[in-house]
């Protein structure tokens, strides 16, 4: 009987979008993905939604409700996405992974752009300063993960 080649990477991964990051005092709540809203991918921002207790992705900007935290209980035929009217896990402070669009540095001020992503990039017609929040890790290119830190005093 032959058996199947396995391989394994010698680098694990630090994590991934919507990963909680370390384990220090996080604020989390749950609320309802909106009706109207489009699904919510892990590691997005989210705004509060017209409805009492609701989010939404955004589609312009909007009231910064928190990220979308990973629930590895969604039905997997969901995919990697809260589906409206999900239940959704929402951080609102804490450290979390998530895509950074551009390069970062520690201590960059965060801006979640009309898509609920994230960069350091002003853009004032756009993107919006998201308050107390800084990037808590370093990436040199577009598209990295890097871990964002929520609820930041200064």
């Amino acid at each position: 009987m032959a058996f199947p080649t396995v391989s394994y990477s010698r680098d694990t991964p630090a994590g991934y979008p919507g990963m909680i990051a370390t384990t220090e005092p996080h604020f989390i709540t749950s609320m309802i993905v909106g009706a109207a809203s489009s699904d919510v991918p892990f590691g997005r921002g989210v705004i509060y939604a017209t409805a009492e207790d609701t989010v939404a992705l955004p589609a312009a900007i909007g009231k910064f409700a928190g990220v979308a935290v990973v629930d590895r209980t969604l039905p997997f035929a969901n995919g990697e996405v809260y589906k409206p009217y999900d239940q959704i896990s929402v951080m609102k402070n804490g450290s979390i992974w998530v895509t950074a669009l551009v390069a970062v540095a520690q201590g960059d001020p965060v801006y979640m752009t009309p898509t609920g992503t994230f960069t350091n990039v002003s853009n004032s017609s756009a993107n919006q300063l998201i308050e107390n929040a800084e990037w808590a890790s370093v990436t040199s290119t577009t598209n990295q993960l890097a871990r964002l830190r929520l609820g930041v005093t200064k």
